[in-house]
């Protein structure tokens, strides 16, 4: 196995002929350690498109039990069971869905030539900080009108602090879980094409017709 070389030749471009490496000296670890991490190539635009696509899933699935939650709170609240059938259902739904598109998104190259433009927090830490300041912020101003709220008695209290529980869940679903995600992606992808024959088959497939249609890009790293 040809390993990665930890100076400035190990990021030269191989334009010419990619496939004049394996596919174990792109996706190592080592190579992607002495690299930039800005530093633009073909795996690291395939593990970040596909983690793009897993993140938007992975946030599906973490928003069913939310809002399957929300229409039990309602019925809670109203005794109409119609709330939870409905949102339930809809919930069910989302998360199912979520689950089988997650899976096919996993399993397969994506289509990168389209841009894929993503906005909000890429890393796991960023998610959870930016999910912390709303909650505090909605928080606030739920502490406001907390005095207003209890005098209309203790349904209207256990309503207003359910549905702010909800609220955070459903930004978590919505922020920290897609920043986690997104902030793996390139892990995520190389722990994947070690581990699935077919993945690994569509990579080295890849890289023995890829050629950069900008220039003279190189494969990895990754």
């Amino acid at each position: 196995m040809t390993g990665p070389r930890a100076d400035a030749t190990a990021m030269e471009p191989f334009a010419a002929d990619q496939s004049m490496h394996p596919l174990e000296y792109w996706i190592s670890p080592e190579l992607a350690r002495i690299s930039p991490p800005a530093a633009p190539s073909r795996l690291r635009e395939l593990a970040d498109t596909q983690g793009a696509h897993a993140a938007a899933w992975s946030s599906a699935i973490g928003a069913g039990p939310v809002i399957l939650a929300a229409g039990a709170l309602a019925t809670a609240m109203t005794g109409n069971p119609a709330a939870v059938i409905l949102l339930g259902s809809l919930g069910a739904a989302l998360t199912a869905l979520g689950v089988i598109s997650l899976k096919r998104v996993r399993a397969a190259l994506p289509n990168t030539r389209g841009a894929l433009i993503t906005r909000g927090p890429g890393s796991a830490r960023g998610g959870i900080l930016t999910l912390a300041v709303l909650a505090l912020i909605l928080g606030g101003i739920l502490a406001v009108a907390l005095p207003g709220i209890s005098a209309r008695g203790g349904a209207a209290l256990t309503a207003v602090i359910g549905a702010y529980a909800l609220l955070v869940a459903f930004l978590a679903a919505c922020i920290a879980v897609p920043a986690a995600v997104t902030g793996r992606a390139r892990e995520s992808f190389r722990r994947r094409v070690q581990a699935d024959p077919n993945l690994r088959a569509a990579v080295e497939d890849d890289l023995a017709t890829w050629q950069d249609p900008r220039g003279n890009g190189s494969y990895g790293p990754l």
